[in-house]
């Protein structure tokens, strides 16, 4: 299949992504929500091993097709200009380091692990539906929530905003930046901070443990 810069064809705007991820069961689930400029039909989308639940646009269910040789999803908008592509999926979570992904510890001879996010260069399809092209800035807003335990922390590009009654850390909206610059981490992190003599907090976070693989 020939096809054009997917950017050439949709211009997001902006993205409202809500991640749940459990490391158990080793699964992601989440909803994409793209807002932009749809300039032809059909519309693709990259992802990357995941399964495609539904596609709507504007809010009504829509045809669409995963190309798994172009890391696809064709989409059929049926409108042009302003639109809401909303997207839900799942994938695996694997030891990849690509994507979401899980580092292991131990600590007092117990296994744990931490999760972490390798975006760059075309690794964001596997975490989220986007048009993963550093052409096609946007910006984020995010909405995290895992099997947590006692302790844990999120971290994201931005500061966390509340955690809000299903669960979700939410996480102020980002400044304009291509899909890979998103990142994020959660796990039983320690933190150390302080602040520059401008009065910027800034701070460290690190597992307890003395190493840590991969």
């Amino acid at each position: 299949m020939a096809v054009k810069r997917f950017y050439e064809i949709f211009h997001p705007e902006h993205y409202d992504l809500r991640i749940n991820v459990n490391r158990k069961n080793k699964e992601i689930n989440g909803t994409s929500t793209i807002t932009g400029d749809v300039i032809e039909n059909p519309v693709f989308i990259n992802q990357k091993f995941m399964t495609i639940d539904s596609v709507k646009v504007d809010g009504k269910d829509v045809d669409f097709e995963v190309v798994e040789k172009d890391e696809a999803i064709k989409i059929e908008t049926g409108v042009t200009g302003r639109a809401v592509i909303e997207i839900a999926y799942s994938a695996p979570l694997t030891d990849t380091m690509m994507g979401i992904y899980p580092s292991y510890y131990e600590l007092e001879g117990k296994k744990k692990q931490i999760i972490g996010t390798q975006f760059e260069t075309t690794f964001a399809r596997q975490a989220f539906p986007c048009v993963d092209e550093p052409e096609a800035k946007a910006t984020f807003t995010l909405a995290l929530k895992w099997d947590e335990e006692d302790g844990e922390v999120a971290l994201a590009n931005m500061p966390e905003v509340e955690v809000d009654q299903d669960g979700y850390h939410h996480f102020e909206e980002t400044v304009r930046m291509s899909s890979y610059l998103v990142a994020f981490a959660f796990g039983d992190l320690q933190s150390k901070t302080t602040h520059t003599k401008d009065g910027v907090l800034i701070g460290v976070y690190a597992t307890k443990a003395t190493s840590l693989r991969n």
